[in-house]
């Protein structure tokens, strides 16, 4: 296994491993929000997601790094990420981000979408324009794809929509731990000029937008839980690739 600016080149094996985290986390992601109706409690999905793992003998990646208490991030609102499931039932005109990993034989795939239980046609637009963002650009993602290119094109897209990209959340690259470096952030970072994607990096792609917001904050009493700066409704989706010959293989996404 080569190492090219801290970024890991797989292995044919490692990928293999990737793949079947990612067949597991596709059908987990597909049960948890058909799970997603209006009085569904998020102790019920953090445990759907228990039992799901311990049924299939697949370990979860996230539980207890750095003590974070449990299996899913499920953030409600304006909180962006790391929400930590608690006794709160699913309300009208909420919007729930759902983020999991899942641990193949010490390999990780990684991916979240956005539920939204709300008539709120932003809310939808919103959702729709990060997904068909991340579902567009796909077919440009080459070996040789210059990063700053990237994050150039996530930025324009949603401000081109009226949407706003969190400034200070990223995308990374996937190994055998929950994050690897470097991160990637969702605009055009000078400090990412000239340095390009290569064959066989596995990355976790996130675009992170919000309505109004460019930053997060976290509160006093909770580091996990980051929340928009203007305390309006945000978006994510995240699949995890892997760079070929021929551009990109999805391993983890929800269709």
């Amino acid at each position: 296994m080569t190492v090219h600016k801290k970024v890991t080149i797989k292995t044919s094996e490692q990928i293999f491993k990737i793949k079947e985290a990612g067949k597991y986390s596709d059908e987990l992601m597909q049960d948890l929000q058909n799970m997603c109706k209006i009085w569904t409690n998020l102790l019920e999905l953090e445990n759907y997601a228990q039992d799901f793992m311990d049924k299939n003998n697949v370990k979860w990646a996230f539980k207890w790094y750095q003590w974070y208490p449990a299996n899913l991030c499920l953030s409600l609102n304006d909180c962006v990420v790391h929400w930590i499931p608690y006794d709160r039932k699913l309300k009208d005109n909420d919007v729930l981000k759902i983020d999991l990993w899942v641990d193949f034989k010490w390999w990780i795939s990684d991916s979240a979408i956005t539920v939204v239980l709300s008539k709120n046609k932003k809310y939808h637009e919103l959702v729709s324009a990060t997904k068909l963002w991340l579902d567009e650009w796909l077919k440009f993602i080459w070996p040789d794809m210059d990063i700053y290119d990237f994050g150039e094109c996530v930025y324009s897209h949603l401000i081109w929509a009226w949407f706003q990209v969190i400034k200070n959340l990223v995308w990374h690259w996937v190994w055998n731990s929950v994050h690897e470096w470097p991160f990637i952030y969702n605009y055009p970072n000078p400090d990412w000029r000239n340095v390009v994607l290569e064959r066989w990096m596995v990355i976790a792609l996130e675009p992170i937008t919000a309505l109004k917001s460019q930053k997060v904050f976290e509160k006093p009493w909770n580091h996990w839980n980051l929340y928009t700066q203007r305390w309006d409704v945000w978006a994510q989706r995240e699949y995890t690739v892997v760079i070929t010959d021929n551009g990109c293989e999805v391993i983890a996404w929800l269709k």
